[in-house]
């Protein structure tokens, strides 16, 4: 019964890495549509995958020290080394961009600040709207 728990923990990781490696190619593209249908796909995987965690710890809390000596134990945590590893890499790389974003966001703002000041405003009529009479 652990093994297949350990087993379909393993699948998981594994389907949220090949999951992270589509990021790069992503990134380049900047399709904000994309960018969030990634999100939110690797959101569900990782709750997905959190649910099942959390009934897997439970199961080897009686015996923890075993399971955690067990091949299929020890695989599982390599990809999750390997998860924090790309975190670690591709974290840096987004920051990046979204500061440099955050930049060019601030050059428009401000170039629409200066173009509006090269039309002045229609002029304001000091008469009545309605008119005499």
């Amino acid at each position: 019964m652990m093994d297949a728990h350990l087993q379909k923990s393993i699948e998981q990781y594994r389907r949220i890495i090949d999951h992270a490696k589509q990021l790069d190619l992503l990134v380049s593209k900047g399709d904000p549509a994309q960018l969030q249908a990634y999100t939110t796909k690797f959101q569900e995987l990782q709750a997905e995958a959190g649910l099942h965690d959390r009934e897997l710890f439970e199961a080897m809390t009686p015996d923890a020290a075993h399971w955690q000596a067990h091949p299929l134990f020890q695989e599982r945590l390599q990809l999750l080394k390997e998860i924090v590893e790309m975190n670690n890499l591709l974290l840096p790389r987004i920051h990046g961009i979204m500061s440099v974003t955050a930049a060019e966001l601030a050059q428009i703002k401000d170039g629409l600040v200066v173009v509006a000041g090269y039309f002045p405003a229609a002029p304001r009529s000091r008469g009545s709207v309605r008119g005499v009479g």
